[in-house]
């Protein structure tokens, strides 16, 4: 017994040390914020759920964003998404924060096919939900970050005209879609985000329209699909890549992130390549093609892909540049999401870069937990909780 009473005075003052070395710490170091997530779309709500899940302080936490409508995922809501109903209801599920906040929302996707993908307002309206709980949890700032840069240990952003000091900045700032290239094209453009909207195309397009749509990925081959539904007199598709769905080979997929599936790839199979549609002519893309046919089209869509959005110079990282796997950009700052995301490397060499709500979360849950075990913030929690049931302990042995 005097053996068990010793150890456990041994551990409390172990623990006493370290929370004092703790405590002296943080009375040099004092900032507004542990965490300071920037940006509102999916990938900054994953990440927020994951710290929560983990235990972080809700207000601890602080959230810049703009507008806090779900980032441009909430433009999309009548595009067809490429993933199944039942990864939407997974996301929700499996992080804790999360299913606690929109059981219902939850409950009414389970009642739908788990095997069919549907519009994106089927998850677009939960994530408003959660979006909401989650500006109750944590301090937040409606605002854009104009700087940002690293001193005296701390990160600070300024929001608003003001300095916010945080220990750790984590950048889900989104992208933008890229726009036509070729100048003496622009009053020819249909802006992407405009396009990819069925209901706002069938607006702008007219029967006697010739349209060029450039790009070959999921986006352009919904943009087929949705121009000739809108009953347009001629589509030309420049392509670069041929068309390619998710391959099964045995252990992993080949073409699983930029391979057609949902609804884009049951059309490109059964309309697309059967010859269903005589009205589209695909063309390779080149100077030559481009310089060719873009004077006879009356209206151009640009569907090549999206670029980060503009950010402050950072002084310590200027070109932004991070680490693929685990989202590292410089120290206590990282990078999540569409902006910055996951690379994916198969084994015959193709590489991908994972994107997506799925994506988004799966990573989260891997990476976030080695940002917050690398400052031990949690540890010191989790330090005070043993300290307590060892002094609970050591009392009944007295006693």
């Amino acid at each position: 017994m005097k053996k068990i009473i010793l150890f456990l005075l041994c551990v409390i003052n172990c623990l006493n040390a370290n929370l004092k070395h703790e405590d002296e710490f943080e009375k040099i170091k004092k900032c507004d914020t542990d965490w300071l997530i920037v940006g509102a779309g999916p990938a900054g709500i994953a990440t927020i759920g994951v710290l929560l899940d983990l235990g972080t302080l809700p207000k601890r936490i602080t959230w810049v964003d703009p507008e806090f409508n779900v980032g441009k995922l909430s433009n999309y809501k009548n595009v067809d998404a490429n993933t199944k109903n039942k990864f939407f209801v997974r996301f929700l599920e499996s992080c804790k924060t999360f299913a606690a906040m929109v059981p219902d929302s939850i409950e009414k996707l389970k009642m739908l096919n788990p095997e069919q993908e549907y519009l994106l307002s089927s998850i677009v309206e939960p994530l408003e939900k959660i979006t909401n709980a989650l500006m109750n949890k944590v301090n937040v700032i409606q605002g854009k970050m104009d700087s940002l840069y690293f001193e005296n240990d701390l990160w600070n952003v300024g929001v608003n005209e003001k300095n916010i000091t945080a220990d750790h900045v984590v950048l889900a700032t989104g992208s933008y879609a890229k726009r036509l290239e070729y100048n003496e094209y622009k009053d020819k453009e249909i802006k992407f985000d405009d396009a990819i909207d069925k209901e706002i195309l069938k607006t702008i397009v007219k029967k006697d329209d010739v349209v060029a749509v450039i790009g070959s990925a999921h986006s352009a081959i919904l943009l087929l699909k949705y121009l000739t539904e809108a009953g347009v007199q001629k589509i030309y598709n420049f392509y670069t890549k041929a068309i390619c769905y998710p391959t099964d080979m045995g252990g992993w997929v080949l073409y699983d992130q930029i391979g057609l599936t949902g609804v884009a790839a049951y059309w490109a199979k059964n309309v697309l390549e059967k010859g269903r549609a005589p009205h589209i002519e695909r063309i390779y893309s080149n100077k030559e093609n481009l310089d060719k046919i873009l004077p006879i089209c009356t209206k151009i869509i640009y569907a090549i892909g999206f670029e980060r959005n503009k950010l402050p110079l950072i002084q310590q990282n200027p070109n932004l540049e991070y680490n693929q796997k685990n989202g590292v950009i410089g120290k206590r700052l990282f990078g999540i999401g569409i902006a910055f995301p996951e690379i994916k490397v198969c084994p015959e060499g193709t590489v991908e870069y994972r994107i997506g709500l799925p994506s988004f979360l799966d990573y989260a849950q891997r990476v976030v937990p080695t940002w917050v075990k690398k400052n031990n913030i949690l540890g010191y929690e989790k330090q005070r909780e043993l300290l307590k049931t060892f002094a609970e302990l050591f009392t009944i042995e007295i006693l």
